[in-house]
């Protein structure tokens, strides 16, 4: 099972890269003629500099393009993106790289803008580098967007506050006028308005007048589910039983979970986040030549993870995911068998054999599975298990395998 899983981990990157994701879209040419076809969408985190086009949906030539071929490019219902020599700031947004000096540099570049927000007054656009986000607005008078500015910096006579310049705000306080939308009411909302994309849209809506159409594409879904849980501890260190003659017996458990998946594109769903809660409770014995003991255990598991589709049709995805379980553990009826045999320390004295089980302790779950129909998960898991006591000389460790499936609640 261990193996299985690390050659799905190591296929990963070869499986991504060789699927293809083909929209219904257009791109626009530098003479300003149109194109229709389709467009190889891709989930990142940067905005992307250049895509893949084809004219026919099965064509076997599709051709790149770049800043240099068009000027802007849309995937219907998804995504749209125009070109525009814009300047580029260059503070940063690391606490460990931001100092008591507002940082003002910047670059010029020719780069593509996503299109967030488009109106009769203002559009707003994002653009995403590896330093940052950074949102434009281009006013219905202008030719080019003009960066909305957010700077971070310390004050040096108020050490360690962080205070953020609100330079964003003022820019859209003056957009806000010039259209006569600068009420008392949206004052207060610009004195509090964060450089976030979904406040940013709000703004840009209000200044055109206009109603925010709701995406067609959750940002979140639920899940509920039930796993066969099949576990086992295991010792190690000077312990008899850490032996190779110990046996431990694998307990066969129902484990309840249910979360929240956040998708970081949920127009595509290929990476998302997940927020699982698991239940289960399951029977630990090892026993071996010297004695050996047993106990039940009742676990609470707390698992974020990062969950990647390595293969995202609409009838079938194909997914790995890795992350952190956080364990609250109650153990009950701990028994310690009898030893045959005589247990010597250096000190030639007679010792017990303790099992104090910490409640609090760390695994690490990986799973691997796939998706039917965009509402039934399958799915088969191995936690990586950590030590359950804090003892020197040896330590106990519990090692989980589930398989389960989980419902999918929600639009999809």
């Amino acid at each position: 099972m261990k193996r299985f899983f690390l050659f799905l981990m190591m296929a990963i990157p070869a499986i991504g890269m060789a699927q293809s994701n083909f929209q219904k879209g257009y791109l626009v040419t530098n003479t300003g003629d149109t194109l229709k076809g389709y467009i190889d969408y891709r989930e990142g985190l940067k905005t992307p500099t250049t895509f893949i086009f084809k004219t026919e949906l099965n064509s076997a030539a599709p051709k790149t393009y770049t800043l240099n071929d068009c000027t802007a490019w849309h995937i219907d219902d998804m995504a749209s993106y125009q070109r525009f020599l814009v300047d580029i700031s260059l503070g940063s947004v690391e606490i460990s790289k931001i100092s008591s000096l507002v940082d003002t540099s910047s670059r010029r570049d020719t780069v593509f803008l996503q299109v967030l927000q488009t109106g009769p007054n203002v559009t707003l656009y994002a653009y995403v580098d590896r330093i940052k986000t950074r949102f434009y607005i281009l006013d219905k008078g202008d030719t080019l967007p003009t960066e909305l500015v957010m700077q971070l910096y310390y004050r040096d006579d108020e050490s360690g506050k962080l205070l953020t310049n609100l330079r964003y705000a003022r820019q859209l306080s003056s957009l806000m006028q010039k259209y006569d939308k600068l009420s008392p009411p949206n004052e207060r909302r610009l004195a509090t308005l964060k450089y976030k994309e979904d406040e940013l849209i709000k703004v840009a809506t209000l200044i055109n007048g206009q109603e925010r159409i709701k995406s067609k594409y959750q940002q979140f879904r639920w899940f509920a589910g039930l796993s066969l849980d099949m576990a086992n501890t295991k010792f190690r260190g000077e312990t008899p039983l850490a032996s190779s003659d110990a046996k431990s017996k694998t307990s066969f458990s129902p484990m309840f979970s249910g979360g929240v998946d956040l998708f970081v594109n949920p127009a595509i769903r290929r990476l998302l986040f997940r927020i699982e809660m698991a239940f289960v409770k399951s029977n630990s014995e090892v026993t071996s030549p010297a004695g050996g003991n047993s106990f039940d255990q009742l676990n609470f598991i707390f698992s974020p993870s990062i969950s990647y589709h390595i293969y995202n049709a609409d009838h079938l995805k194909v997914f790995v995911s890795a992350g952190a379980g956080l364990n609250y553990s109650k153990v009950s009826n701990l028994v310690n068998f009898s030893y045959e045999k005589e247990i010597l320390t250096d000190d030639r004295r007679k010792v017990a054999v303790p099992l104090d089980l910490e409640k609090f302790y760390l695994t690490i779950p990986i799973n691997a599975g796939m998706v039917l129909n965009k509402r039934i998960e399958l799915l088969a898991g191995y936690s990586i298990p950590t030590s359950m006591t804090s003892y020197v000389y040896y330590s106990a460790e519990r090692q989980r395998f589930r398989v389960g499936l989980n419902y999918l609640f929600g639009k999809h």
